[in-house]
């Protein structure tokens, strides 16, 4: 079977080894970077992988995309991890764990790059291995192509006017599959929920049109402090969602303070008017227990707690048990 390849760069990296193959060269002190021009002939019997590309054009959302992905190649292939991140549509999925030596594929269809997957394991990956690798990877690029440019297309349908952002509206259904994911594989994720203490009264001291002024600033820097692969949201008037993946109890509340504290560095200047403002912030991981709705209340109630008590910091009174990786 021919399969034509539309992955640009390869790399390969290894600690305390150096071994040589027809592909890669694996270095313990930097990248070997190669570029796949030709078509190149492969060993996976073509039912399978016939079998393989149709389970995967079965579906456009491109989390269940790389979910029925991960399945198939781990019956192929042994590995630790698989980790795949996309900037351009903050997509990111870690299925088992990340290490050493490890083969990172920079995917792209055509011109069209899909983002990067990295595969690691224990060991070195033997030659045979690297060609199932690259002929599923292979398969995976039209399928992926298509549920990100899917991805794309309702990013943009569900923007809120006003800020930019993404509609809170829509928060809860990506919140509903993660919580399936994290249920599965044991990778947790956290939320953040911020919100603009007495938005009332300054809009009232200031007008309405300055209070949206304060929304849109707020909003600017929320998406400069939070990471490429965190979520921001809009929700419900002058509250604010920041999705966090792969992010334990602990690391929330760490980019909780440090997103609340350069949020509040400058005050918000609108014509000659000059804001002063402060926010509340909750940080809540999710739970084995947990629904997308649970985990929004546990939030919320946080949060509450945190404005009745007239802090501008973390509440901590609240916290749940959080998920902790690799428990069962």
């Amino acid at each position: 079977m021919v399969v034509a390849l539309y992955i640009a760069t390869i790399k390969t990296r290894a600690n305390n080894m150096s071994e040589t193959n027809n592909n890669t060269q694996v270095s313990a002190k930097n990248y070997t970077d190669y570029t796949i021009e030709n078509m190149m002939t492969s060993s996976v019997d073509e039912p399978i992988t016939d079998a393989f590309v149709n389970h995967l054009h079965a579906t456009l959302d491109v989390y269940q995309l790389l979910d029925n992905f991960n399945d198939v190649f781990r019956e192929k292939v042994q590995c630790n991890g698989i980790e795949y991140n996309d900037e351009a549509t903050k997509t990111y999925l870690l299925n088992g764990k990340t290490g050493h030596p490890s083969c990172i594929y920079t995917l792209r269809y055509e011109e069209e790059i899909l983002g990067t997957i990295s595969i690691s394991r224990d060991s070195v990956f033997l030659d045979y291995e690297i060609e199932i690798i690259e002929v599923l990877l292979a398969g995976l690029t039209l399928p992926l192509r298509n549920a990100l440019r899917y991805k794309k297309s309702i990013q943009f349908s569900q923007r809120d006017e006003l800020t930019g952002l993404r509609s809170g509206y829509n928060y809860h259904d990506i919140a509903e599959l993660e919580v399936r994911r994290t249920q599965r594989y044991k990778v947790p994720f956290s939320i953040l929920l911020f919100d603009i203490n007495n938005f009332d009264l300054i809009n009232s001291q200031y007008g309405r049109a300055a209070g949206d002024a304060l929304l849109i600033e707020v909003s600017r820097r929320l998406e400069r402090k939070a990471r490429s692969s965190d979520i921001v949201y809009r929700n419900n008037g002058d509250e604010f969602i920041v999705f966090l993946p792969n992010t334990e109890n602990s690391e929330a509340k760490e980019a909780a303070e440090r997103i609340r504290g350069f949020i509040l560095m400058d005050k918000c200047i609108y014509l000659d008017k000059s804001i002063a403002f402060t926010i509340s912030v909750s940080a809540t991981t999710v739970t084995y227990e947990d629904t997308a709705s649970k985990l929004m209340l546990r939030a919320k109630k946080a949060l509450l707690l945190e404005k009745a008590l007239e802090k501008n910091g973390i509440n901590k009174s609240l916290e749940v048990e959080p998920l902790q990786v690799g428990n069962h």
